[in-house]
């Protein structure tokens, strides 16, 4: 079917080259574009044949034999085999010949064009559709998911894993404020890169935010964390040329899923580094940080009802001091020495903080697995 308005503007164009009228009619017969604009809208005998009929081409040599047909030359404009429409050229049929023949050829390929471009626009909305579904709707239809991902052509059984970017605005220079690179240019590029597969989907969030699903090998690794190699390798084009244009990015890289209903928490996993990991590294991991991820998810209410006497018992300093030891072992694996140099104090003050508190609270985590666990919790409620 060919649209009115595509019509239109193949009249507009093609009449700035040629003298002859043209006449552009529909698949019911009907004119719908024309040089002479009082034809339009009425009806064409010639091209209803044409559609209905064998023939793609019909030559009128005089205008008795259909009556309100000129002379001319009528062709069928096929797309992919089908007639989608009927494309005539008033005048002596013998001298219009290749006139008609160039053009149907060019109505044809703007018709191919408009067709194809389409296509990339409904497959477009498709895909935002489907990663709006994934990312936005916590309780998403999954057979609605499913569907859409095979009109796109995703496969489900690849594993994936969400990489959120962010861009940070770029620093002044020489009292010049520096604006970020549209967002689409960066994706674009990022698509460009090495290890994007067609598998992988990707799109712009707003003008800070991308999001990829990208799609990693599970199968043959020696462990399921070699993925993160493959994904510093995929991003480093992207960060190189971000780099050279002085912008900054934080790459945020959820949970390894394998079913699209699961992709929703893998990018609230991207989120929550986002929103809680203020590290100076350029790509960060989930896996790096699951202990604090688990921890955020205990209600401060059931911590309340276990430590609430720890909180009321301890005084502000000594509260104070002990925050900070526990973060210093917990950040070094319960190493003295290495706990003494984070805080900047000799290790013999380290043990005397810690034997202080070992006796007060009755804990030993140096010595207990369990004690090692109660006082993680019990930091995780001092320390808020």
């Amino acid at each position: 079917m060919i649209e009115a308005e595509l019509a239109r503007r193949f009249i507009e164009q093609v009449t700035q080259y040629t003298e002859y009228n043209i006449n552009i009619m529909d698949e019911t017969g009907v004119i719908i574009a024309s040089r002479d604009p009082e034809r339009v809208g009425t009806y064409h005998e010639v091209a209803d044949r044409i559609i209905h009929g064998s023939k793609d081409v019909i030559v009128v040599h005089d205008d008795r034999t259909y009556p309100g047909v000129l002379p001319g030359i009528n062709m069928a404009i096929l797309h992919e085999g089908r007639k989608e429409g009927v494309v005539g050229v008033t005048g002596d049929p013998d001298k219009i010949r290749d006139v008609a023949m160039i053009t149907r050829m060019a109505m044809e390929a703007m018709l191919r064009y408009e067709k194809q471009q389409e296509q990339i626009r409904l497959r477009r909305t498709r895909k935002e559709h489907f990663l709006s579904l994934l990312t936005q709707g916590q309780y998403a239809d999954s057979t609605e998911i499913r569907g859409i991902a095979r009109q796109l052509e995703y496969d489900e059984e690849l594993v994936r894993v969400p990489v959120l970017c962010r861009l940070r605005r770029p620093k002044e220079e020489e009292g010049r404020s520096r604006k970020l690179p549209p967002a689409e240019d960066v994706l674009e590029v990022l698509r460009r890169g090495k290890g994007h597969w067609r598998q992988d989907f990707s799109y712009v969030i707003d003008e800070t935010h991308l999001l990829v699903f990208k799609t990693v090998k599970v199968d043959g690794r020696r462990n399921l964390t070699d993925y993160r190699e493959e994904i510093e390798d995929y991003l480093e084009y992207i960060r190189r040329w971000l780099s050279d244009k002085g912008v900054k990015a934080v790459f945020y890289v959820g949970s390894l899923q394998k079913r699209f209903s699961q992709y929703y928490y893998a990018y609230r996993h991207c989120k929550w580094l986002e929103s809680h990991v203020n590290a100076p590294g350029e790509v960060i991991f989930l896996s790096d940080y699951i202990k604090e991820y688990f921890r955020t998810l205990i209600p401060r209410q059931e911590l309340q009802q276990v430590f609430y006497i720890y909180g009321t018992e301890i005084g502000e300093d000594q509260r104070r001091q002990f925050v900070e030891l526990i973060r210093a072992l917990e950040s070094t694996n319960y190493n003295l020495s290495e706990a003494a140099r984070e805080l900047y104090v000799h290790k013999n003050t380290l043990v005397y903080r810690y034997n202080k508190m070992k006796d007060y609270l009755g804990l030993d985590p140096l010595e207990s697995a369990d004690d090692r666990r109660f006082m993680e919790l019990l930091y995780l409620y001092l320390a808020k």
